[in-house]
Protein backbone atom coordinates (compact mmCIF):
# COMPACT_ATOMS: atom_id res chain seq x y z
CA UNK A 1 0.00 0.00 0.00
CA UNK A 2 1.33 3.42 -0.95
CA UNK A 3 1.62 6.17 1.61
CA UNK A 4 -0.04 9.52 0.96
CA UNK A 5 2.60 12.10 0.14
CA UNK A 6 2.32 15.86 0.44
CA UNK A 7 2.63 18.41 -2.36
CA UNK A 8 6.34 19.09 -1.86
CA UNK A 9 7.21 15.41 -1.60
CA UNK A 10 5.20 14.58 -4.72
CA UNK A 11 6.80 17.29 -6.85
CA UNK A 12 10.36 17.32 -5.53
CA UNK A 13 10.86 14.10 -3.54
CA UNK A 14 12.59 10.94 -4.65
CA UNK A 15 11.35 7.76 -3.01
CA UNK A 16 13.28 5.29 -5.14
CA UNK A 17 16.46 5.31 -3.03
CA UNK A 18 15.18 2.57 -0.72
CA UNK A 19 15.09 -0.03 -3.49
CA UNK A 20 18.46 0.81 -5.08
CA UNK A 21 21.75 -0.85 -4.22
CA UNK A 22 24.62 1.26 -2.89
CA UNK A 23 26.45 1.02 -6.23
CA UNK A 24 23.35 2.16 -8.13
CA UNK A 25 22.82 5.04 -5.69
CA UNK A 26 26.38 6.30 -6.22
CA UNK A 27 26.15 6.04 -10.01
CA UNK A 28 22.75 7.73 -10.03
CA UNK A 29 23.99 10.59 -7.84
CA UNK A 30 26.97 11.19 -10.12
CA UNK A 31 24.77 11.06 -13.23
CA UNK A 32 22.18 13.45 -11.72
CA UNK A 33 24.88 15.94 -10.72
CA UNK A 34 26.53 15.89 -14.15
CA UNK A 35 23.19 16.39 -15.90
CA UNK A 36 22.23 19.14 -13.44
CA UNK A 37 25.50 21.02 -13.99
CA UNK A 38 25.25 20.63 -17.78
CA UNK A 39 21.72 22.04 -17.75
CA UNK A 40 22.74 24.91 -15.49
CA UNK A 41 25.70 25.70 -17.74
CA UNK A 42 23.39 25.76 -20.78
CA UNK A 43 21.04 28.09 -18.93
CA UNK A 44 23.86 30.48 -17.99
CA UNK A 45 25.34 30.45 -21.52
CA UNK A 46 21.87 31.01 -22.99
CA UNK A 47 21.29 33.96 -20.67
CA UNK A 48 24.63 35.46 -21.67
CA UNK A 49 23.93 34.91 -25.35
CA UNK A 50 20.48 36.50 -25.19
CA UNK A 51 21.34 39.48 -22.99
CA UNK A 52 24.94 39.97 -24.09
CA UNK A 53 26.19 40.06 -20.50
CA UNK A 54 27.19 37.61 -17.82
CA UNK A 55 24.64 36.94 -15.09
CA UNK A 56 25.63 37.94 -11.61
CA UNK A 57 24.03 38.34 -8.24
CA UNK A 58 20.26 38.04 -8.23
CA UNK A 59 19.80 36.76 -11.83
CA UNK A 60 22.34 33.99 -11.21
CA UNK A 61 20.78 33.03 -7.89
CA UNK A 62 17.31 33.01 -9.47
CA UNK A 63 18.54 30.79 -12.32
CA UNK A 64 20.12 28.33 -9.91
CA UNK A 65 16.99 28.07 -7.73
CA UNK A 66 14.60 27.85 -10.70
CA UNK A 67 16.74 25.24 -12.49
CA UNK A 68 17.07 23.18 -9.29
CA UNK A 69 13.30 23.07 -8.75
CA UNK A 70 12.60 22.34 -12.42
CA UNK A 71 15.30 19.66 -12.54
CA UNK A 72 14.00 17.94 -9.40
CA UNK A 73 10.44 17.97 -10.73
CA UNK A 74 11.57 16.55 -14.11
CA UNK A 75 13.59 13.78 -12.49
CA UNK A 76 10.76 12.90 -10.14
CA UNK A 77 7.97 12.83 -12.72
CA UNK A 78 9.87 11.34 -15.65
CA UNK A 79 12.01 8.70 -14.00
CA UNK A 80 10.26 7.97 -10.70
CA UNK A 81 6.53 8.62 -10.98
CA UNK A 82 6.44 7.79 -14.69
CA UNK A 83 7.80 4.31 -14.13
CA UNK A 84 4.99 3.25 -11.80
Amino acid sequence: MQEKRGFFSTWFGFSGWRVMSAKAQIFTQILYRVIFLFGLACLIVGYGYITGSEPGGLPLAAMIVAWYLLFQAMINFIFVEGSR
